[in-house]
């Protein structure tokens, strides 16, 4: 794991959580090791739609996790 970019990406999400795009997030690694790469899970906010969560998160992870590693879920 990247410490560095696990820490910009919490950062990122810590943002989504306090402007409401989300209600709760998991980042997890998975890969050979040595070689890990990040997965991000959000739920998102109550008065956000699946569509505008995943173009939110698209946008500011862009770069950081690829959008097939992103998965966003309804609310919890």
């Amino acid at each position: 794991m990247d410490l560095r970019i696990h820490k910009a990406i919490a950062q990122k999400l810590e943002e989504g959580l306090s402007g409401g795009w989300l209600s709760d997030y998991l980042v997890a690694w998975h890969g050979p090791s040595g070689q890990l790469a990040p997965n991000v899970t959000v739920w998102r906010g109550a008065d956000r739609t699946d569509d505008e969560v995943r173009a939110y998160i698209d946008a500011v992870l862009t770069g950081i996790v690829p959008a097939q590693d992103i998965e966003v879920v309804a609310e919890l």
